[in-house]
């Protein structure tokens, strides 16, 4: 999957990996869009992942108890291409997201499809209008801007990976997190937002004049993709 180089969603992409201030907490978090071709790099495992759920579903059709029922899928049947297809997406865009992270053991049980976009925007905003209070950056206007005029929002299907607090030891300081997976099948293309409110550290207490963000008076920062504020989910 290639990461596609949008200049609106990626300023908001550095803000929240740099981290924003809002005083006693930081906002920190990701905003990518990928094209859903596969790169070649990435066939191997595409191919081995539809391979190996092509085989369980076969299984589970021969009477032989599955891990994931077909009919139980949150993505849609897994006897279905399209459904494989979109959970090696899923997967694919977290370990491009993530790089020291390997993904290839979830299974469709893990995500969630939502149902609503407005609900989504609405509690979204919500959880950050402490950003657009501490910046004055209309972050979540640019956010729904930037996210419709790439992705066609409304004709998307979303999806959010749900989370094992109780086994994540990275979730320890966190207030909250959100992610959601924006997927046009039309478009060929899947955005990632994820966000998390954290308790601030010593270190980053330290480092608040060097990586503080202004979105506000269009500062840009051209940093290294996932060398500042990259977390695991």
């Amino acid at each position: 999957m290639k990461y596609l180089e949008c200049e609106q969603i990626t300023e908001l992409d550095v803000a929240l990996q740099s981290g924003i201030d809002i005083g006693d907490s930081l906002v920190q978090g990701r905003v990518e869009i990928y094209s859903c071709k596969l790169a070649p790099s990435e066939k191997k495992l595409a191919n081995s992942l539809d391979s190996a759920w092509r085989d369980i579903t076969t299984d589970h059709l021969d009477g032989v108890a599955s891990i994931s029922p077909a009919s139980a899928s949150p993505l849609g049947s897994v006897n279905e291409s399209s459904t494989r297809k979109l959970l090696i997406n899923l997967i694919l865009t977290l370990n491009n997201t993530f790089a020291d992270y390997d993904f290839r053991d979830l299974k469709p049980e893990d995500f969630v499809r939502e149902a609503s976009l407005d609900l989504i925007m609405a509690s979204v905003n919500n959880r950050l209008s402490r950003v657009d209070e501490a910046t004055s950056s209309d972050f979540c206007t640019k956010l729904w801007a930037g996210l419709t005029s790439e992705m066609a929002l409304r004709e998307c299907e979303i999806y959010s990976y749900v989370q094992d607090m109780d086994d994540d030891a990275l979730s320890v300081g966190k207030i909250w997190s959100v992610n959601y997976f924006f997927y046009n099948k039309q478009l060929k293309k899947l955005a990632f937002f994820r966000v998390l409110d954290q308790e601030q550290t010593e270190e980053w207490r330290g480092r608040r004049d060097e990586q503080r963000v202004s979105l506000g008076d269009g500062l840009r920062y051209r940093l290294r993709r996932g060398s500042i504020g990259a977390s695991v989910l």
